[in-house]
C-alpha cells in the first residue's frame, strides 16, 4: 500500500487534471487526419491485437478485453509508448483477475451443488468448509494478489512518470543559486585583490 504524503496528493490532483484535460481533447478528436497519424493508430490498432493474443482465451471475449483496455486509454491517456505498456498491464492484470473471479465462483458453484437441500447459507458455508483445505483456492487467492500488485504498481509508476515532468520553469531556488553563482565569477580579467585580512594577504588562501 502506497502512502501519499502532501506533496505527492498535490502530484495526483496534477495528473488528474491533465487526464482530464486529454479526455476532454479527445472527446472532440475525430481520428487521425495526416498520414503520419494514421499510420500510428494502424500501430497501435496492431499491438491492441497483439496484446489480445496473449491475454485473451479462445473461449472469452477479445471484444470485452478490447473495452476494458480502450476504457483504461481513455482513462489515462498515454504520453508515449512507456505509458502505454504500463496501461497494457493494468488492462491486462483487470481482465485477468475477473477471470480468477469466474473460477473460484465456477469451483464454489461445484462445491454447493454436492451439498444437500437446506438453508442456503449453511451449504455455502459447508462448501466453502470442504474446500478451505483444498489446493485450488489457495492459487487462486495466491495469483489474485500478484495481479492486484501488478495493478496497482505499473498506475504508481505512472504517477511517478508523471509527476517527474511536472516542473516545467525553474526553480526559484536554482536560479537565485544561478544567479550567485554568475555574480561571483570575475569576467574583467583583473587578479583578484589581496584581503589583508588573511594571512600570508593571499586571496581566500590560508598559509
Amino acid at each position: 500500500m502506497f502512502v501519499l504524503s502532501g506533496t505527492s496528493v498535490e502530484v495526483v490532483v496534477v495528473v488528474v487534471r491533465r487526464v482530464t484535460a486529454s479526455r476532454m481533447n479527445g472527446a472532440r478528436s475525430h481520428g487521425p487526419e495526416t498520414l503520419e497519424g494514421k499510420r500510428r493508430s494502424g500501430q497501435n490498432a496492431l499491438r491492441h491485437g497483439f496484446l489480445s493474443d496473449c491475454v485473451v482465451l479462445q473461449c472469452e471475449s477479445r471484444e470485452a478485453f478490447e473495452d476494458v483496455l480502450s476504457e483504461h486509454i481513455q482513462r489515462f491517456a498515454p504520453r508515449d509508448g512507456v505509458e502505454f505498456g504500463l496501461i497494457e498491464e493494468m488492462a491486462s492484470s483487470s481482465w485477468r483477475l475477473r477471470r480468477l473471479w469466474a473460477i473460484e465462483n465456477s469451483i464454489l458453484d461445484e462445491s454447493l451443488a454436492a451439498e444437500p437441500a437446506g438453508d442456503d447459507f449453511s451449504r455455502i458455508a459447508a462448501a466453502f468448509r470442504k474446500l478451505a483445505g483444498a489446493p485450488e483456492l489457495t492459487l487462486i487467492h495466491r495469483y489474485e494478489t500478484r495481479l492486484h500488485m501488478m495493478y496497482q504498481r505499473a498506475l504508481h509508476n505512472i504517477l511517478v512518470l508523471r509527476s517527474a515532468g511536472i516542473p516545467n520553469e525553474p526553480s526559484p531556488i536554482s536560479g537565485q543559486l544561478e544567479l550567485d553563482c554568475a555574480s561571483s565569477i570575475d569576467t574583467t580579467g583583473e587578479s583578484p585583490t589581496p584581503d589583508p585580512a588573511l594571512p600570508g594577504g593571499e586571496p581566500g588562501m590560508d598559509q
